[in-house]
This record gives C-alpha cells, structure tokens and sequence, in this order.
C-alpha cells in the first residue's frame, strides 16, 4: 500500500464553529486582517480565544473534533474515522491573515500530537481572499509550490491527495483544477453529511491545439519571470496571461498549463537560444543530440536560466546555474562555466565570451 501526501488547505471553522456572541463578531470583523492590521486591543481578544480554542481541540476526541474543524473532518473521514498513519505526510495550506495561520497551527498541533507527521506551507504573503490580483499572485506562487514538491513525492511512490472539505471555496476551486494535473485524487465532504466523495484524476490531455509549440519562445521567456508588451502575445488565450498596462505575465493559470507541458517540449531538440548573446558550437550540439531524453530538458531548462542570466548583466543568477569565471586558463578557449546537473555524472557546460556573445563550446565534467 502507497503512503499518502494529503494537501489540505485551511479556513476558519476551525475557530468560528463554536463562537458565538462578541467573539463571533471580531472574528468575522477580522476574517482578513493580518497580524499587523489588528489593534493591540483585537489581538489580545483574539489570542485568549485561540488559546482557550486550541486547549479544547486538543483534548477533546475525535467525534468533536470531526464536528468542530472541517480539515480535520475530511483528514479523519479519508482515514475512516482512525488517526493518520505515520507514514503519510501533511502539507497544510494556510493563508497569510492572523486567523489561518493560527487555525493552521491548531490543526498541525492536534495532528502532531498523535505522531502525524505534518508541515505548514506557507506558499505565499498573499494568499487571501481580499483582492483579485492578491488571490492570483498567490494562485501562481501555489503553483510554483506543487511544481517543486508534489512530483517529487510521485516519483517516491507517494500517492497525492488533495482534501478540499475545509478552506475557502475560492482557494479550493482552484486547487480542484490543479488536481487534475498534480493529485491522484482531489476528496471532500458531501455537503453536511459524512460521506467522503473522491474525484479521481482524470486523463487530460494539455496543449491540444499546440498553443504552447506555436509560441514556444514567448513561454519560455514569460516563464523565466519576464514580461512581454502585450503586442507579442496576441496569439494566447488571454487566460493564460496577467495583464499590467500594455505588458503581460504568465497568469495562474497559463503557468499551470507551462509546468505541466514544458518537460515535452524541452526534451525533444536542442532549442533555440531565447537571448541573442548566446551560440552553440558545432561540439556542443553534437553533445546535445547524444543525450537522453530527461538530460536534454535539463540543459534546455538551463540554457533559458543562462539567456534570463546574460540578458539582465548577470543580476539574475540563481543557485541552480551557478554561472561564473573560471580561475586560471584551465580549460582554453573557456572562460565560464554553469551548471548542467548534479547528480550522478555531474556536468558542467563550459564558454566563452566573443565580444558580447556567449558561446557555448562544450558539456564536460566539473574541475576539480
């Protein structure tokens, strides 16, 4: 039997379910507020309820509990009623206000408590539900967040489960999108009853009308975090783009679509360079043709980070490429290096500038 990675994100019942009376009203008056938007008068309030919230859950058994928190509830429905394995991981999506990080923090105490092994991701500063460009940006930071976590779980067997019976319907509407792309099954709780009801992941084909292919050159280049006049866009769904002024970004949406058909396309063919500054020696090329498949995204993947690198002066460098000079003359006519990958067969690709043009000359194993 596979362990389970189960995502669930959190709202509020977790404190609002039993209050009543004043505390109910600063509750609902607070719902959005961060720690830093509430009176010194508010924030003592709302800490001695916490606290007295918290102590309750924690004892209390496991039928309150299911009654009292709604992510608790579909967490221990998926388990029918029994504590979590050990085994299985939680990731607890908790928005940026006071109210979900401190409901997040009940929830990861009271699943600690019985040996659950369990994290809070906090993806985003701003993920709330205030504002339409708050709740896209951090839509797209989500995303970022289940592309470099949950593959890699898959890859280990994991199973992904995507508990959607507590959060917010704005949150959770997206996050059931993102299930048929990163879940193995998107679960939660049939309205006011029981029942657990699983939506399987269903077989979706990306990319059908070769939207990316046709403009593969802009989504490599929006994907590296750079914005395009609007103009050179005018080929994609608009869906699939965040407009500010007359320049667009990927949206939540079109990352979304990226992250989950980039590794075909970057596994094909040596791509073109997206900066002018760069060329391939003939031996590099050769190189490339020779690899594998999964190497070949790698380098395609880092040849973009090394265009986005060249294009801002160096100011974009990120760990993953490492891009620097070389010490000495040990390898002529290189002067650069970067990172290809770093496992196994650890590899380097090696350069030099001509003017303002950055040839790459070969692939080749690291100095020592």
């Amino acid at each position: 039997m596979f362990a389970t990675v189960m995502v669930s994100p959190c709202g509020t019942s977790t404190l609002t379910n039993q209050a009543n009376g004043d505390i109910k009203t600063l509750l609902n008056e607070t719902a959005d507020s961060r720690e830093q938007d509430l009176t010194s008068e508010q924030k003592l309030i709302l800490e001695q309820y916490i606290d007295q919230r918290r102590s309750e859950i924690l004892q209390a058994d496991i039928a309150k509990v299911r009654k009292w928190s709604a992510e608790l509830n579909g967490i221990l429905s998926y388990y029918q009623g029994q504590i979590p394995p050990k085994t299985d991981i939680h990731f607890l999506l908790a928005t940026a206000t006071y109210q979900g990080q401190k409901t997040a923090g009940i929830i990861q105490s009271w699943l600690e408590q019985h040996g659950c092994r369990v994290q809070i991701a906090n993806v985003s500063q701003d993920l709330n539900v205030r504002s339409a460009d708050e709740f896209r940006l951090a839509m797209s930071e989500l995303v970022e967040w289940a592309e470099n976590t949950l593959p890699g779980y898959r890859k280990s067997n994991y199973k992904i489960v995507f508990n959607l019976t507590g959060g917010f319907k704005s949150v959770n509407g997206f996050l059931q999108a993102m299930g048929m792309f990163y879940a193995d099954e998107c679960v939660y709780i049939f309205q006011n009853s029981s029942e657990l009801l699983r939506i399987p992941r269903l077989p979706v084909k990306l990319d059908p009308e070769g939207i990316i292919r046709e403009n593969l050159s802009i989504f490599r280049r929006l994907a590296q975090g750079e914005t395009l006049p609007l103009e050179m866009c005018r080929a994609i769904p608009e869906t699939l783009l965040y407009q500010v002024g007359d320049e667009v970004g990927l949206s939540e949406w079109g990352r979304l679509l990226w992250n989950r058909c980039k590794d075909d396309y970057y596994s094909e063919q040596l791509l073109e360079p997206l900066s002018p500054k760069i060329r391939y020696s003939e031996t590099f090329q050769k190189t490339f043709a020779s690899l594998p498949p999964a190497r070949k995204r790698t380098i395609n993947e880092r040849l973009d980070q090394l265009s986005h690198c060249l294009e801002t002066n160096q100011n974009y460098n990120p760990k993953s490429l490492d891009f620097k000079a070389l010490k000495g003359n040990p390898c002529p006519p290189s002067t650069h290096e970067c990172d290809a990958w770093s496992d196994l067969d650890a590899k380097r690709i090696f350069g030099h500038f001509e003017h303002e043009t950055f040839v790459i000359d070969k692939l080749d194993k690291g100095l020592h």
